[in-house]
């Protein structure tokens, strides 16, 4: 592991059960030396998609090469004059090898030298994946891999990714604008974004505030007789400002839910499922589907909207998200480490042994990777729209 350093400490924290999904007490050493970090240092895998500017001309084939040309015929007169000057030299070396001194007798060899001192296994911060399948989170490790396998791409500024800007200035490209992966059926298997849907149709829709931003949204179209909203939009990002007036909030982020050990509630609530592995903190948003109109007076009804996901995979601020090894994940509360040492591994044991070492990860980690490899696609995550159908009609004067 390194030669310990002064202010080393045990130190105590949550370590995952997996088999359980149930955080486990436990205690180890804060390790300051440099040489056992996390590491940044593998390749990153196949880029799953080529960047925009990526330019595939085709280039003309090369002219065929040369027929080798055929060696002149040699003259038989010169082949037997060279073959006998080619014997005489021969002859001349082995004479002078024959008078040569003997050589020196070989030096003793040196005496064989310590063992290198065994290296701590690595653990690379491409390995997190890993980890998350062995705490039953399939989909955020997918999303995670999608993460590392992308080309450079990210927001400048929270504007930006609201629009869904690059780090030029222009739309994030199709291939960084997820529709797929996550699904509406997916999400709602887990019982509280279920809940927080009942909540948005049944009571969040019908708010004044709600209300209020369908009002501006339709009145433009109150001459139609009837409207389908989606026909209206060049996209998706553009359905979603033209038409999304309500949502709904669901879970923390897997950072916030770190936090929450301070007041131990994360003993209570288990290690972070799926869902918040793959979406953290996101929103159930709801829009028009269709509307119909009245003329006198203006007025508009709804009796059904779309429900979707829209959430940004990114890591762009400072969150930390664990202590992690290929196994497990720990949490090590902040009052625990005074003295900055949140930033250092924690080691149990051997530091040696397989996974004997936790590595602290933060956002800041896989922002430092995508500098270092130049790689890293920040992605916008859509599911496809549920129709929803509302328990009462929706009407609003216009």
């Amino acid at each position: 592991m390194g030669q310990a350093r002064a202010g080393d400490a045990r130190v105590t924290f949550l370590k995952s059960n997996n088999f359980w999904r149930t955080w486990k007490p436990e205690d180890g050493n804060v390790c300051t030396s440099d040489d056992v970090c996390l590491r940044l240092d593998r390749a990153p895998p196949k880029l799953l998609h080529p960047p925009p500017s990526a330019q595939t001309s085709a280039r003309p084939a090369a002219p065929p090469a040369p027929p080798p040309r055929r060696p002149a015929k040699k003259d038989p007169a010169v082949a037997m004059l060279e073959s006998a000057i080619a014997v005489a030299e021969a002859v001349g070396t082995f004479k002078a090898w024959l008078r040569s001194p003997p050589p020196p007798p070989r030096p003793a060899p040196p005496p064989p030298a310590a063992p290198a001192p065994k290296p701590v296994p690595p653990f690379d911060i491409q390995d997190v994946p890993k980890a998350m399948r062995k705490l039953a989170m399939p989909m955020a490790a997918k999303l995670q891999e999608r993460w590392f396998a992308g080309y450079e791409n990210y927001s400048r500024t929270p504007d930006d990714l609201r629009d869904e800007l690059d780090q030029h200035g222009t739309r994030y490209a199709k291939a960084m604008v997820d529709e797929t992966t996550i699904t509406m059926d997916w999400v709602l298997s887990f019982p509280r974004a279920k809940r927080m849907l009942t909540e948005l149709v049944e009571l969040s829709v019908y708010q004044p505030k709600a209300l209020t931003t369908l009002r501006a949204k339709l009145r433009p179209y109150v001459n139609r007789g009837f409207l389908i909203a989606w026909n209206e939009a060049a996209d998706f990002l553009d359905y979603h400002k033209k038409f999304q007036f309500q949502f709904a909030s669901v879970n923390a982020t897997w950072g916030q839910r770190i936090a929450s050990f301070l007041d131990r509630s994360l003993v209570a609530d288990g290690v972070p499922d799926d869902l918040t592995g793959a979406l953290g903190s996101f929103n159930l948003y709801a829009a028009v589907k269709f509307a119909s109109f009245q003329l006198y007076p203006a007025s508009a009804v709804l009796h059904e909207v779309f429900v979707y996901v829209r959430d940004p995979y990114e890591f762009s601020d400072e969150q930390y998200l664990g202590h992690w090894n290929s196994e497990h994940v720990a949490v090590v509360p902040a009052h625990q480490v005074a003295g900055g040492w949140l930033k250092y591994p924690v080691v149990q044991g051997n530091p040696h042994a397989k996974d004997a070492v936790l590595y602290p990860v933060t956002n800041a980690d896989y922002r430092a990777w995508r500098q270092k490899h130049g790689r890293g696609g920040d992605f916008l995550i859509y599911t496809k729209p549920l129709s929803v159908r509302l328990p009462r009609p929706l009407r609003i004067s216009l």
